[in-house]
């Protein structure tokens, strides 16, 4: 299709030309450039270090100047910037005046150059160095557990670094908490290089290799050992008329195996149960053992001799005996019956309970050799006491006698003697 009109390219690029400067001269007007120094401090990263050697403190921050539309000053921060510099030809030592390079993130930054312009590196040869790797153990396992020996591997590390720091580094340490711990640790930990004074050494071109090692700390349980009573456990009720005297238990004490927690709070062993129902004689029985929950006998399946012993339970009685008088001569009687005299007497309950007493199976005596008639207070004489049994007391200690004369025979009347019938 052709156009109605012919088109001057000539003159339409340059249309197009002016336009352009027209908008930045008119752009400058309003947002005029300018140059300053940045308020902020921009770190400065040496970049292709030869190998062999490492810088042991990284060049002073520096200020920058920037050129840019004043309108983006505002935004600017030390993270718009990259500043390096370039160690590609440097030696071990000091090396000055390095030219500093600086890149801005920002794309509205027309010019920006380091204030200094120039750093100082000081280099070091890197030197390896081995070291042996100790491991520190934190804090106490619980009572009645014990850590062993830590097993590390490897057991010597090779830190690489400058010479100056290298040279400094005594030994590797790995810190492995235990506190509370109650079962085996195997775990990989991270080495901290330590100098002579137990200062760790701290820098971003000190390296380990390798950077972490394998720790093992076996902890146990510690057994422990408690001698301790046996308490026999009875039950039941001997034979009636019989006490249970204390039981006989050898040996009397055993010994426990357990953990220290356990082992604390146990201060006796119990026997099984002892069955001592109806018992009326000595009885020597081997009872099983029952250790308290935690702990076990040293002696597995150990048990006790425990000798039983019962007693007679002793009682006392209390019968009413009537007096017996011995001496009493042919011309004086009893002018009364005599007070009965209670006897007391003991005895074990087992006998007593199967004897009827009878006041005839005591002799109570009381003596009147030589007594008119009269009134006498006699003292009681007792004589005889059942078999088995013991005489506690008896009351009173003297009963009153009274005596009296014996009334005369009175002389037979002879019958009358009978009349003859008259006439005989």
């Amino acid at each position: 299709m052709r156009l109605p009109f012919k088109v001057d390219v000539g003159r339409a690029v340059f249309a197009v030309a002016l336009a352009v400067l027209l908008y930045f001269v008119a752009l400058n007007e309003t947002n005029p450039e300018g140059r300053q120094q940045t308020f902020f401090l921009v770190p400065v990263q040496p970049v292709n270090v030869p190998s062999g050697l490492v810088y042991t403190t990284p060049p002073a921050a520096v200020h920058l100047l920037v050129r840019a539309p004043n309108s983006v000053f505002f935004r600017l921060r030390a993270d718009s910037f990259t500043a390096q510099v370039d160690a590609s030809g440097t030696v071990a030592g000091d090396n000055t005046n390095l030219p500093i390079s600086v890149n801005s993130t920002d794309p509205d930054v027309r010019q920006v150059d380091a204030d200094p312009g120039t750093a100082t590196l000081h280099l070091e040869e890197v030197r390896p160095q081995p070291l042996p790797v100790r491991v520190n153990l934190i804090g106490q396992v619980p009572q009645g557990y014990q850590p062993g020996t830590a097993v590390v591997d490897p057991s010597v590390i090779t830190v690489t670094g400058a010479t100056s720091l290298v040279g400094r580094a005594t030994e590797a340490v790995v810190d492995v908490n235990i506190d509370r711990v109650t079962v085996p640790i195997n775990g990989v930990y991270t080495p901290r290089i330590i100098d002579d004074r137990g200062n760790e050494l701290k820098d971003p071109n000190l390296r380990a290799l390798p950077p972490s090692v394998t720790v093992q700390v076996n902890i146990t349980q510690q057994t422990q050992y408690k001698a301790v009573g046996v308490r026999p456990l009875a039950q039941g009720q001997p034979a009636a008329g019989y006490v249970l005297q204390p039981l006989e238990v050898n040996p009397p004490t055993v010994t426990l195996v357990g953990d220290q927690a356990a082992l604390q709070s146990a201060s006796f062993v119990d026997t099984a149960p002892i069955d001592i129902n109806g018992i009326s004689t000595t009885t020597v029985r081997s009872i099983a053992l029952a250790p308290p929950v935690g702990t076990l006998l040293l002696q597995q399946g150990q048990n006790v001799s425990v000798t039983i012993r019962v007693t007679t339970l002793s009682v006392n009685q209390t019968v009413r005996v009537p007096p017996t008088v011995i001496n009493l001569s042919g011309a004086v009687q009893l002018a009364r019956p005599l007070d009965l005299v209670s006897v007391t007497i003991t005895g074990p309950a087992p006998a007593l309970s199967s004897l009827t007493l009878n006041p005839n199976d005591f002799k109570a005596i009381l003596d009147v050799s030589g007594k008119g008639p009269g009134r006498y207070l006699l003292d009681v004489k007792l004589q005889q006491v059942p078999s088995g049994l013991t005489l506690d007391d008896f009351s009173p200690k003297q009963v009153q006698v009274d005596l009296i004369q014996v009334p005369p025979t009175p002389t037979p009347v002879p019958p009358p003697t009978p009349l003859a019938p008259p006439g005989g």
